[in-house]
């Protein structure tokens, strides 16, 4: 789990531990990704895109996925915008979700992405 504030990442790491994942990595940035070492089972990324934050989230994603075919992402954006959703989804996000979105909205995403066959 990576961006947004401490607090959101404390809010969606309860939720995750909620409903049964493991959360194997949190924090601001994507450093320290590279100590979950890569594995055939499929890994879940959420990035928290957060606010105020310009376009940087986009290259902690790309930098991210860079290499982990096991990793699939989920990026939650701040507010519904088209060409944000868009330019996620070609830096290799699986599922977009906007604030506000349900719980169920968000395990969905989780558990679809988790699923799904791992990136090529």
């Amino acid at each position: 789990m990576l961006g947004g504030s401490e607090d959101s990442r404390l809010l969606l790491r309860g939720l995750l531990r909620l409903h049964r994942h493991r959360v194997l990595l949190e924090g601001p940035t994507h450093e320290g990704i590279d100590r979950v070492p890569p594995s055939p089972e499929a890994k879940v990324l959420v990035l928290d895109a957060g606010t105020g934050k310009g376009n940087d989230w986009l290259a902690e994603l790309a930098a991210a996925l860079r290499g982990r075919s096991d990793l699939s992402a989920v990026v939650i954006l701040p507010s519904a915008d088209a060409a944000l959703d868009a330019r996620a989804r070609q830096a290799g996000a699986k599922a977009v979700l906007v604030r506000p979105f349900a719980i169920r909205d968000f395990i969905q995403a989780v558990d679809s992405v988790g699923t799904s066959s791992p990136r090529a």
